[in-house]
């Protein structure tokens, strides 16, 4: 049997083209066990061809927008994603907080604006999903003078796990949203003694059946439970703090996420699971998540410029880079608009 419902997308940046001093090779590891482990059939089921992996050089910034909007076309109402990000996570200097890609640059520690993904474009992205289900797994919280750990070496670049208003804003981009970051926003992200860090191996073990059994299934909580714990206590061992933290709507229950152990014959899964107990879980309202959201869609149509016209791009404030045959009207503050070899600042 398959997981048929299930889509990934699973990217791992340890390779930066424009900043190699900041390559954390094991995040490629990561990556791609996390996607190994999800499509064999043994073990969690996703067909072969739902699961996309993108790490290091074929990590850019392009290749992840076009792998969300393969995603966009090709998901339906029923389908589960899970997406999955490990590399750092860096305020831009537009203010903005960025996911890198391999292609990212950096001025003075701040990702140059249009490089990377920003927070608004990520919501707007995940919106255009049509998916009733979607777990989203961010390890992006890495730096300081931390040994063993995803320390850059620098104290320049700051890559921090995503803001709080980010992951209660990622809740209204649709129905059974779910997020879960490697740590609270005040700790980082060990890499631990292994091959993979501390916060994928937990991931990885939940995966191949260390998550609670929920007849057939890995549930969103049930494998969040098994992370937090696992990740808690291997941090633990080296002397360090980190809880991965999972955010969720109140009133929100669980969905599958996987196969048990390539169950063959699984359930009617139980939807009435309770959030695990004794971890860093965080409910939203979805009044608070649906007024962070709106925030976020402000910089979008509020100062963020519409661009259409022959081979221009435009940045808005954002962060949104739009491409195409293009005209220029609203507000273009602090934007960029290229167009037939033309560059315009206002």
């Amino acid at each position: 049997m398959t997981f048929s419902s299930g889509h990934a997308l699973i990217v791992g940046v340890g390779q930066y083209q424009h900043m190699s001093k900041y390559n954390v090779p094991i995040a490629a590891r990561d990556a791609a066990a996390v996607a190994e482990t999800l499509k064999n059939p043994s073990i969690c089921g996703y067909p072969a061809d739902q699961v996309t992996l993108l790490t290091d050089q074929t990590a850019t910034r392009a290749a992840i927008i076009s792998a969300l909007e393969g995603l966009a076309v090709k998901m339906g109402a029923d389908s589960t994603l899970f997406l999955f990000f490990v590399g750092h996570g860096v305020y831009g200097t537009d203010g903005n907080y960025y996911l890198t890609t391999h292609d990212s640059q950096l001025s003075k520690g701040q990702v140059v604006v249009g490089t990377g993904i920003s927070d608004a474009e990520l919501l707007a992205r995940l919106r255009q999903l049509k998916a009733k289900r979607m777990l989203l797994v961010i390890n992006a919280c890495h730096s300081g003078n931390l040994s063993p750990s995803f320390d850059v070496g620098d104290d320049e670049l700051e890559s921090q796990s995503p803001p709080q208003k980010l992951t209660e804003a990622l809740l209204s981009t649709g129905e059974g949203r779910i997020t879960i970051t490697a740590c609270r926003p005040e700790q980082k992200s060990w890499i631990g003694s292994g091959s993979l860090s501390i916060f994928t191996k937990a991931v990885v073990d939940g995966l191949k059946g260390g998550a609670p059994n929920n007849r057939g299934y890995i549930s969103a909580f049930g494998l969040y439970e098994h992370v937090y714990f696992e990740a808690k206590e291997a941090a633990g061992e080296i002397g360090q703090e980190q809880e991965p933290e999972l955010t969720v709507l109140k009133g929100i229950g669980p969905f599958p996420v996987a196969l048990y152990r390539g169950a063959s014959q699984p359930g009617a899964f139980d939807a009435e699971e309770s959030l695990p107990a004794e971890t860093a879980v965080r409910q939203v309202s979805p009044e608070k998540s649906q007024r962070v959201y709106q925030r976020y869609t402000a910089t979008l149509t509020g100062d963020g410029a519409i661009a259409q016209g022959d081979g221009a791009k435009a940045v808005g404030a954002g962060g949104i880079m739009i491409e195409g045959d293009i005209n220029i009207s609203g507000d273009v503050n602090r934007n960029i608009v290229i167009g037939n070899n033309n560059r315009i600042n206002d």
